[in-house]
């Protein structure tokens, strides 16, 4: 099945928005995925035939490209494509518009599928894949590697956060976009006033649950910072972040 366009429109509100009136980062990818979610459902491959299954969507990394993020009452259009899979992986890409068709983000992903039962990824299931708008590639489609940097060394930027009940979504785990208000807070607050995400890679490790201490630590290096999310001593999260 050759992969189709399915796209939405949304007016950022006031309460997704930094004191600045832009958009939040994690407000547009919780945006982008529920445009990927609406098109599931339209294809009849939404939540509840996925809770059918006993099973679930997870996000292990993206790729974003950010020109720039939209501002308060801004009118913008989201547009979304499965463009491939193989037995584990289902690769989306995303883009954000504004109103004259100008390209605000570009966003690559890769999706998995765990089973609830178990909470460990599964092959996707024939069930689903005969519905997706995606065609069938064996290959394995591999996005840059986060560069390594030294931890050891002692950072002055490190943030604990307890996860909250609120925190948890449908997956029965921490909604991955408060993974990035996380890493982000953890940056002083005179650099976020006066730097926005150019782009950023992400790779999402181990489940966060509630009730978990996590911490957000952080490296800062002219105009690229470096992220980990730990739950005690094992990596949930890792990105780099190039600014502007």
């Amino acid at each position: 099945m050759a992969a189709e366009d399915y796209s939405e429109t949304f007016t950022v509100p006031f309460y997704e928005c930094d004191p600045a009136g832009t958009l939040h980062l994690s407000a547009l990818m919780n945006h982008l995925v529920l445009c990927s979610e609406q098109q599931l459902t339209s294809l009849d491959a939404g939540p509840e035939f996925m809770l059918s299954l006993g099973m679930g969507w997870v996000t292990t990394q993206y790729q974003i490209e950010i020109t720039r993020l939209p501002q308060l009452h801004q009118k913008v259009r989201v547009v979304t494509r499965a463009t491939q899979y193989n037995k584990f992986f289902c690769y989306r890409d995303f883009w954000l518009y504004d109103d004259q068709n100008n390209e605000l983000a570009f966003v690559r992903s890769i999706w998995v599928v765990i089973s609830y039962a178990t909470r460990k990824m599964v092959h996707l299931p024939e069930e689903l894949t005969n519905k997706i708008s995606s065609e069938f590639k064996p290959e394995v489609v591999r996005f840059p590697r986060i560069p390594k940097v030294d931890w050891a060394e002692t950072s002055e930027l490190n943030k604990i956060f307890r996860v909250r009940y609120f925190d948890i979504d449908t997956n029965h785990h921490v909604n991955n976009a408060h993974y990035f208000d996380w890493m982000l807070d953890s940056l002083p607050l005179t650099f976020l006033k006066s730097h926005t995400v150019k782009s950023m890679s992400i790779k999402y490790d181990n489940e966060v649950t509630y009730g978990d201490e996590i911490i957000s630590r952080a490296q800062l290096t002219d105009l690229t910072s470096h992220h980990q999310i730990l739950n005690g001593t094992q990596l949930a999260a890792e990105a780099v972040i190039t600014w502007q």
